[in-house]
């Protein structure tokens, strides 16, 4: 059998099981056609698998394992179906994740980014509304770029003040609630929208002046030119400031603010974790990153637990 049958056969079984594997899927697609031109057949050859490895684009150590990893999982499939077939072992894998300290904003930078925004072209068009809108939404609600481009006018309600969020990261839905002035402001929004007679009847909730909804691109060329206007168009941290790095800002934000309340954040964690849509909680701890004020709260908090009657 050839390896893209393999391969196909593989996909479909994991998603019949409900994982999507896009990635993953293109990737055993790019593996396969290798395998294929090579004329390799089963048992696996793991000497095949490095070689396709050490072909990946960038080049670099992550980008070779993460390929390793995704056809080690493959590997166990194969095993499956004939014994012979060998099982990649993990520690010839290699470390296949870094974390980049992302972005934190300050609230002059939020400020900053939003008044830019206002003055985004074209001057009396939707664009600059809409790019302002959907940035305060990402800075309030910690929700994922993509998923705040992709929502349409029924996945807003603004009489409960929820936002449903289909085809999530790891849920097909879940719903986020709102903050009252994020529901006023986004009242604005709709109320401005449906002024402009040709996009009134969209599906999507944010619009460009071309009538069609926003995406992610638009989206992101919007915020290089505001990341450019506020000074902070240099990479920080070896990458430039992102979209993405509101959510990470929202969770810092949002956990600083329980500290500053006197609650225990660790009891909080689950909810949040649910609330940014993630299944396992060390997803969410994957967020939080030590900024001055986080690491001052731990500080406190631990002055506080050694000497309870203050430090003399």
């Amino acid at each position: 059998m050839k390896w893209l049958a393999l391969v196909n056969s593989y996909l479909r079984d994991r998603r019949n099981l409900g994982y999507k594997l896009e990635i993953d899927g293109r990737i055993l697609q790019g593996f396969a056609a290798y395998a294929d031109k090579k004329g390799t057949s089963l048992p696996l050859n793991l000497s095949v698998v490095f070689e396709w490895a050490n072909l990946a684009p960038s080049g670099s150590e992550i980008a070779i394992a993460r390929r390793v990893a995704i056809v080690r999982v493959f590997s166990l499939y194969l095993h499956i179906f004939d014994p012979s077939s060998p099982v990649i072992p993990t520690n010839q894998i290699g470390r296949t994740h870094r974390r980049l300290p992302p972005y934190i904003y300050s609230h002059d930078d939020i400020t900053a980014c939003l008044k830019a925004a206002h003055d985004l072209l074209p001057a009396y068009g939707i664009r600059p509304l809409t790019i302002c809108t959907i940035l305060g939404l990402l800075v309030s609600s910690g929700l994922r770029p993509g998923e705040a481009v992709r929502l349409s006018k029924n996945d807003i309600n603004l009489d409960t003040g929820e936002i449903t969020v289909n085809q999530s990261k790891n849920w097909r839905r879940r719903l986020v609630p709102i903050d009252i002035s994020v529901i006023e402001t986004l009242k604005t929004y709709r109320i401005v929208r449906d002024l402009f007679e040709p996009l009134k009847n969209s599906d999507s909730f944010f619009l460009m002046d071309d009538g069609k909804g926003l995406n992610i691109a638009a989206a992101d060329h919007a915020f290089n030119v505001i990341r450019e206007q506020v000074g902070l168009n240099h990479k920080i941290h070896g990458r430039y400031p992102r979209l993405y790095d509101f959510r990470h800002t929202f969770v810092c934000r949002r956990i600083q603010s329980w500290y500053e309340s006197g609650l225990d954040a660790d009891l909080f964690i689950p909810q949040l974790s649910r609330y940014l849509g993630h299944k396992k909680i060390q997803d969410t701890y994957w967020y939080i990153t030590a900024t001055p004020e986080l690491m001052s709260a731990a500080a406190q908090r631990f002055t506080d637990y050694c000497c309870p009657g203050g430090v003399e």
